[in-house]
């Protein structure tokens, strides 16, 4: 392992080599140097003018020449820490590859920005009294950890507490050494100082500039956050003038989660085709226009849920299906799932709003055609009980269909297919069955369609947002995605919780014949019967049927039949329908 500075060689030079010298010493491991000349060949480097600057310490500096910052000698070296001068001290020609290894090496990251103080005046040490501000984050315990090692005797740690109380201070001292313990360090090995300030940056602004400190660490998370604080709240006047205080900002290494998305997006963009500029500009287009609620959006939900309450009440797939094709509620669906990869907040709550409206209007059109159904009489139809059943098969399906509608969407030349994925789909049926369910009283198919529905959304959501990543979909890394991130977990546990039920559901669906048929075997040898087969079938006059396929002499009596139904009804607890195909067999 080792330690890396990169520096351009007439701004600062002494100076940086200085801190990265001690970094090196407190982290017992060899300093090399990357001298980057700009415009100037390899060969041509001006290698002599860093002899003396060689000479000068007594640490292992290995001076390495090349034309641009490369994160290929990062990866040859593989350093356990990165020190650069910030961008705005490089010109123009290099600013970008200072902010790309800020961006994306692993290792830690030191970012210097240097006062103008003097060297000789910053002590023996070279770096002058140091100061923390301290937060209690990774990268802030960090930053107390490498200014105890480079002197820990003229370390200060900070803590900016709002001035609300009298006992202010204190809880800002009882926060300040919870951080100082969290990041391993005694507190007998650090001063600890806590400003009273509403402004956390005004607070550490005032410490700067009455302590007469030399440098001052901070800990980052990106290099967005690094400018804030080297910019936004460290004013020039510290930076030159009496203070001159150089401010580093540190940043951890990259957890390996991290870096593992970082590969595997690389392997996605190498493997996956990605959406052009035209086909994104497209894409957005559509889906932010066909994701809000609308008048329009209201009377589609308002016909797809009636045409396919009827087809319902109907008994009628075909019906149904035509219903599908109107139901408007797969877009929002998508366009949650693209909020989610891109971070867009409006556009999540512009989804979710036409999501949760359609339900409900949905839910308004099914209970009205279940109080019609009640009043004429009519019984739970098999399409209607279909729908009461989910199962891990109907997790797949809405899975797979939003990934195949967020992928036909995102290429023009395969809208036509979206048809069929609508079909696949099955939005609107599921609230419509709900509806009418609660209507007729039966609760239990009603809460089984309204667990279907939930599944449809949270695997189509899912589906579109990992799809729409695949195709090279990414939010801006300036834009706060923690909530968006936090969304697609809740979203994946929720997929991970639906399994175990909808799992539990499918298997006592396959199951169930089988318990069925244990028990008519055992009162079929009573009987003189032989069971061969039993299968569920569909529902009739809101019952369960059962088909039993058995051998007998004679086809079976009124009596016979009743026992074999009471013994069915009894294993499955509920009323049942069934239906027996007797195969006549004589024995001589």
């Amino acid at each position: 392992m080792s330690v890396l500075l990169i520096v351009r060689s007439e701004v600062h030079r002494e100076k940086l080599l200085k801190v990265a010298e001690k970094v090196a010493q407190a982290k017992n491991t060899e300093l090399y140097v990357l001298l980057v000349e700009e415009a100037l060949p390899k060969n041509e480097a001006k290698e002599m003018e860093w002899q003396e600057v060689e000479n000068r310490f007594e640490s292992s500096i290995k001076s390495l020449n090349c034309t641009k910052v490369s994160l290929t000698v990062i990866d040859d070296l593989k350093p356990e820490m990165l020190i650069l001068q910030d961008a705005e001290s490089h010109s123009a020609g290099q600013k970008e590859g200072v902010n790309e290894l800020m961006e994306e090496v692993s290792c830690e990251v030191m970012v210097i920005r240097m006062g103008s103080k003097p060297l000789d005046e910053l002590g023996e040490t070279g770096l002058g009294k140091i100061m923390v501000p301290s937060s209690g984050g990774r990268h802030s315990r960090l930053a107390l950890r490498m200014a105890t090692q480079l002197d820990s005797e003229q370390t200060t740690a900070l803590f900016v507490e709002p001035d609300v109380d009298e006992v202010s201070e204190s809880v800002g001292f009882a926060h300040l050494h919870r951080y100082i313990r969290r990041a391993g360090i005694s507190l007998d090995d650090i001063r600890c100082h806590v400003e009273l300030d509403n402004n956390p940056f005004k607070g550490i602004r005032r410490e700067a500039e009455r302590g007469a400190y030399g440098l001052i660490i901070i800990g980052a998370s990106s290099h967005s956050s690094v400018r804030r604080k080297l910019f936004g709240t460290i004013p020039d006047k510290l930076l030159h003038g009496d203070s001159g205080v150089n401010i580093a900002v540190v940043r951890a290494a990259t957890p390996i989660g991290d870096q593992f998305k970082v590969k595997l997006e690389n392997l996605v963009n190498l493997s996956v085709p990605q959406l052009s500029r035209e086909e994104r500009v497209a894409l957005f287009d559509e889906i932010e226009e066909k994701s809000r609620w609308s008048f329009d959006f209201a009377v589609l939900m308002i016909l797809a849920t009636s045409i396919a309450a009827l087809g319902l009440l109907a008994d009628s797939g075909a019906v149904v299906i035509g219903a599908m094709l109107v139901a408007p509620l797969m877009m929002p669906l998508l366009g949650g799932g693209l909020s989610l990869v891109q971070g867009n907040w409006p556009l999540w709550k512009r989804s979710q709003k036409a999501v949760i409206l359609g339900f409900l209007s949905a839910l308004g059109i099914g209970i009205l055609m279940g109080l019609v159904a009640k009043f004429l009489g009519m019984p739970l139809t098999a399409q209607l009980a279909a729908r009461g059943e989910p199962s891990t098969l109907d997790l797949g399906v809405a899975f797979i269909s939003g990934i195949a509608a967020s992928y036909c969407l995102a290429r023009p030349k395969l809208s036509s297919a979206l048809a069929g994925v609508a079909i696949a789909a099955a939005l609107v049926p599921p609230i419509a069955t709900t509806g009418i369910c609660i209507a007729l009283g039966d609760f239990a198919v009603a809460q089984g369609a309204a667990l279907l529905f939930g599944t449809n959304v949270v695997a189509i959501v899912f589906g579109a947002a990992m799809n729409f990543y695949l195709a090279g979909i990414r939010g801006k890394k300036a834009a706060d995605g923690v909530w968006s991130k936090r969304f697609l977990i809740v979203f994946a546990l929720m997929m991970a919780g639906l399994v175990v039920p909808l799992t539990s559901a499918l298997i006592g669906r396959i199951a169930g014949p089988q318990e069925v048929e244990n028990v008519l075997i055992e009162k079929g040898e009573d009987l003189g019967v032989t069971i061969k087969r039993v299968r569920r079938g569909a529902y009739e006059d809101g019952l369960q049927v059962i088909e039993l396929s058995v051998e007998a002499p004679a086809p079976l009596s009124q009596e016979t039949l009743q026992i074999l139904k009471s013994s069915i009804e009894a294993k499955l607890g509920e009323k049942v329908k069934i239906k027996v195909r007797t195969i006549l067999v004589d024995q001589l």
